[in-house]
């Protein structure tokens, strides 16, 4: 039987036994993959009667050099069902993949969190921008509380409470359309006082910005505005970070790739850092809703095992 009739009998049977459009194609696209692979390898052309366990575990070898865990197993589940319709149809008297195992996925590792150094290095550039009250007074909420990109751009001045001793901001709409209030720490109630301040014709103290807060309808004013006076939008916020970044990652003062995600990453690694083991109140505060999705920032990030590495007794130089 020839390679193509033999993909093509195994695509009618995963047909007869009803399986969705899209595993059919990733199925069929495995095993194809294989037969390829196997030929180049053999220097032969495939026949059933031939396959061995060791065919089998040398396509998984090739495949984990260059593909993710979940990649793999795909690819194995495929064999694993091909082999079992070839056995089951007679073309082979023994399934070599019988004892062919999925691999490991590996440990998920906490997303990057930036170090102190990188924060001060953001935060002075941004007071370096066309618009420097503003910017720094983004780059703090961010980092200081966690929300989101989307989150911060939807801000209005109803959303905020400001105090001298303490403040908060409600997240009307956050994901899954679920409100949540997150506390307003000192440095960015500051932050905002220095941004609001010469806006209003006022002190920049947290004081005079609470006596000049808005009434009636002009609470519904952007919190972020424009230099056209309109709102600031997500993408506005995010190409005045991607600008900052840039800027830093050229000085080495700053890892490449950073964004409003990463603020948000390390808001949540050095609030654990700070209050170990609370994933409740962390979930609450990042607006998740399980903690399975919290609980990723308890694993350790590749630069704690770098770090943990480096120190290990081991290391004849630390």
């Amino acid at each position: 039987m020839v390679e193509q009739d033999l993909v093509a009998l195994w695509e009618k049977e995963l047909i007869d036994h009803d399986h969705a459009q899209h595993t059919r194609r990733a199925y069929l696209h495995a095993v194809a993959s294989f037969i390829a692979w196997y030929e180049r390898q053999n220097h032969e052309r495939f026949t059933p009667s031939a396959l061995t366990p060791i065919d089998l575990v040398g396509y998984r070898t090739m495949l984990q050099q260059s593909r993710s865990a979940a990649s793999v197993n795909l690819h194995i589940a495929s064999l694993r069902a091909f082999c079992q319709w070839l056995l089951s149809t007679g073309q082979i008297n023994s399934n070599p993949a019988a004892r062919l195992r999925a691999v490991a996925r590996q440990a998920t590792l906490a997303p990057l969190a930036l170090a102190p150094r990188h924060i001060n290095a953001m935060l002075r550039a941004a007071q370096q921008t066309r618009h420097p009250a503003r910017d720094y007074a983004i780059i703090q909420m961010l980092i200081q509380t966690g929300i989101r990109i989307a989150e911060c751009s939807n801000l209005r001045l109803a959303d905020i409470r400001l105090g001298e001793r303490q403040g908060e901001v409600l997240i009307r709409a956050g994901k899954g359309n679920k409100a949540r209030t997150v506390p307003l720490n000192a440095s960015i109630r500051q932050a905002l006082a220095l941004y609001l301040g010469p806006l209003w014709g006022v002190d920049t103290s947290i004081r005079s910005i609470g006596l000049a807060w808005p009434r009636g309808t002009a609470l519904e004013q952007p919190l972020w505005q424009s230099q056209k006076r309109g709102a600031l939008s997500v993408r506005a916020i995010a190409t005045m970070i991607e600008h900052i970044v840039e800027g830093l990652a050229l000085r080495d003062l700053l890892p490449q790739g950073v964004s409003a995600h990463t603020l948000r990453h390390t808001f949540a690694t050095n609030y654990l850092k700070d209050h170990p083991g609370d994933l409740v109140g962390l979930a609450a505060l990042l607006g998740h809703s399980t903690l399975e999705t919290t609980r990723i920032y308890v694993q350790p990030s590749n630069e704690d095992l770098a770090e943990r590495v480096e120190h290990t007794r081991l290391n004849a130089y630390e």
